[in-house]
């Protein structure tokens, strides 16, 4: 998988760190913005448009939580979470926020280049899929795979880019159940660590922009042992 000398976007704080990233992302084809601060970061996302975030957690100035917060009003960006917090709370914090994906610190620069590569390739999978509106509940849900835009009852969903594979792939099999292995394999390429508490929190982040009661779903259903079901 070639990344198109795709532009990243580093936030974080610790300067050496933050240097041998940057060299490392550069060595593997990328372009590389870097900032040492959330203030930074957020000058340089509105300069930019980067097509991932790697957004640190523990900022001397803004939290990460908080840069993520406003990213999110404004872009489906994926985001890369880094964090010295191992707490479960703490990581599922990060994807209720919008992360896409979180890494724990200490890690392997080999580990984060793999992560980088695996976003980049669901988001260009989801790109490429052909140019096409999708068109159900006499309108209810409208998906434009073009423009990678999602209507629900005449109102545009803000959605993450995990957020809108998920919900495609709902949509393609509407009416149906569709397993939890089947939408990894369709979102992630595969299961993987912690990867179904993710969907799990995925699927509750949809529920939230979509339900009038996300504990009481009407569109979609956990079908028990099963999987999920889009119901429209």
């Amino acid at each position: 998988m070639t990344n198109e000398k795709a532009l990243i976007l580093l936030v974080e704080d610790d300067a050496l760190l933050r240097d041998l990233l940057t060299r490392a992302l550069v060595q593997n084809g990328y372009e590389v913005l870097a900032a040492g601060t959330g203030s930074e970061g957020l000058a340089l996302f509105d300069l930019h448009t980067p097509d991932v975030v790697i957004l640190d957690v523990l900022l001397p100035d803004i939290e990460g939580w908080e840069v993520c917060r406003r990213i999110r009003r404004i872009s489906t960006v994926p985001i890369l979470f880094l964090t010295a917090l191992e707490e479960i709370p703490d990581r599922v914090r990060g994807l209720v926020l919008g992360g896409d994906d979180y890494i724990v610190k200490p890690f392997a620069v080999e580990e984060l280049l793999a992560r980088v590569e695996a976003i980049l390739r669901r988001v260009r999978h989801v790109m490429s899929i052909a140019s096409s509106v999708m068109e159900l509940g006499n309108g209810f849900l409208v998906i434009d795979r073009e423009r990678r835009q999602v209507q629900f009852q005449g109102q545009l969903l803000n959605l993450s880019p995990i957020e809108y594979a998920i919900l495609v792939a709902l949509a393609e099999r509407a009416g149906r159940v569709i397993s939890a292995d089947e939408l990894l394999t369709a979102v992630w390429g595969g299961s993987r660590e912690g990867s179904l508490k993710a969907l799990r929190w995925y699927i509750w982040n949809l529920r939230q922009k979509m339900e009038d009661n996300p504990k009481r779903p009407r569109w979609i259903q956990t079908v028990r042992r099963q999987g999920y079901r889009l119901n429209l």
